[in-house]
């Protein structure tokens, strides 16, 4: 079995080389082709990837990261179809146990591997709490017990960093459904914010499973995922679960065709919790007990995204199926200022505010700002 190694990537040229290096340097002895995804990059990415031997580079216009992934499969000549980030290392003996899987396991549809961090410096301690709570840095690890020697089994979902999916699968769900538009580093002229649009590999999993396939996790199979210093930050927290948020309430409606009386049901539940996390952390912040973020300031953030976009969407039904067109089809930068015209106003207002981007802890102060902004 051939696998098709598939990496879009958004300018990001620095990491797409250390991705590259860990490919090439593999000892695994299968028959396999790289394919990297110029996701409408503006840095050096096709110099970089056409200074390695063998590599098929691909450029795409559109930016969303489905778009991407959908034109590396589109360009795929293999029967199973890996995708990497472009911030990971591979290691040794992964793709050979893929194919393995694969092979011995008919009705297997996507494999799930290990994915574990590799810092670039220390971690804060607050943001190793955060990460407990909710999996910001995109890790994967069911190895929870390894005297159980628990080395396969099967899941219910993996994690983008890395995941293979059996070609012929993929085409009959239809591929990835909606996930990211551009990058938190999106902030050149002429180039937009990062919006979150839909459910992504956990929606292509949940695709998977109902049409009949079984997902695989194996510890053979792993990658080490480059956890850089922007996501010890404050405003990076605050922007993820802002963003997912937003993802959330867009696909309870559009990929999970919630009704209104389940709509209602999750906003009066997330409303409760909005508000048992906000009188914890007016708590914590009278004692001024940590520098960084509470725990319960990530779901602050979450659940207050959830219920300003669901009050979007029900307001204007129409905009999260143009959204979820966008997370299919990206949009080129040249378009970007169009198609907002179509995003309603206070959508436009939601994306507009820039406090939750600052990297500043929370305090009495704007504890109030937080409390008052996008109501």
């Amino acid at each position: 079995m051939k696998i098709s190694l598939i990496i879009p990537t958004h300018n990001r040229s620095n990491q797409l080389k250390v991705v590259l290096n860990s490919i090439q340097s593999l000892d695994d002895k299968v028959d396999y082709e790289i394919i990297v995804v110029d996701n409408n990059s503006t840095d050096d990415t096709k110099l970089i990837s056409e200074s390695f031997q063998n590599i098929k580079y691909v450029f795409e216009k559109n930016t969303a990261f489905s778009k991407a992934r959908q034109t590396g499969a589109e360009n795929a000549l293999g029967e199973i179809l890996l995708y990497l980030d472009d911030d990971v290392i591979i290691n040794n003996g992964s793709l050979i146990n893929i194919i393995k899987i694969f092979k011995q396991n008919k009705k297997c549809g996507a494999i799930a591997g290990k994915i574990l961090p590799k810092f670039l410096e220390d971690p804060p301690e607050w943001t190793l709490e955060c990460q407990k709570s909710f999996n910001g840095w995109s890790l994967y690890n069911k190895e929870t017990y390894p005297f159980l020697k628990k080395n396969f089994q099967e899941v219910k979902s993996g994690a983008g960093p890395m995941i293979a999916i059996k070609k012929d699968a993929y085409n009959n769900i239809g591929g990835f459904p909606p996930d990211t538009v551009g990058v938190e580093t999106n902030n050149k002229e002429n180039t937009f914010n990062k919006h979150y649009t839909g459910p992504g590999e956990y929606g292509l999993c949940y695709k998977l499973i109902k049409a009949g396939y079984k997902i695989f996790y194996s510890n053979d199979i792993s990658v080490y995922h480059i956890i850089s210093p922007v996501r010890f930050k404050v405003n990076f927290w605050r922007s993820r679960m802002i963003g997912e948020g937003y993802q959330q309430a867009i696909t309870d409606i559009k990929f999970y065709s919630y009704n209104k009386i389940q709509i209602y049901l999750k906003r009066a539940l997330f409303y409760y919790k909005l508000n048992i996390n906000k009188n914890i952390l007016f708590k914590k912040i009278d004692k001024n007990q940590t520098k960084g973020m509470y725990i319960e300031e990530i779901w602050f953030h979450y659940y207050k995204a959830y219920l300003n976009m669901t009050d979007t969407l029900n307001k204007n039904l129409d905009f999260v199926n143009l959204l979820w067109r966008m997370g299919l089809n990206g949009v080129s930068n040249e378009n970007y200022s169009k198609f907002i015209k179509n995003f309603p106003k206070n959508y436009q207002e939601l994306c507009s505010k820039n406090f939750f981007y600052n990297d500043v802890s929370i305090n009495k102060k704007n504890f109030n700002l937080i409390l008052n902004e996008n109501q």
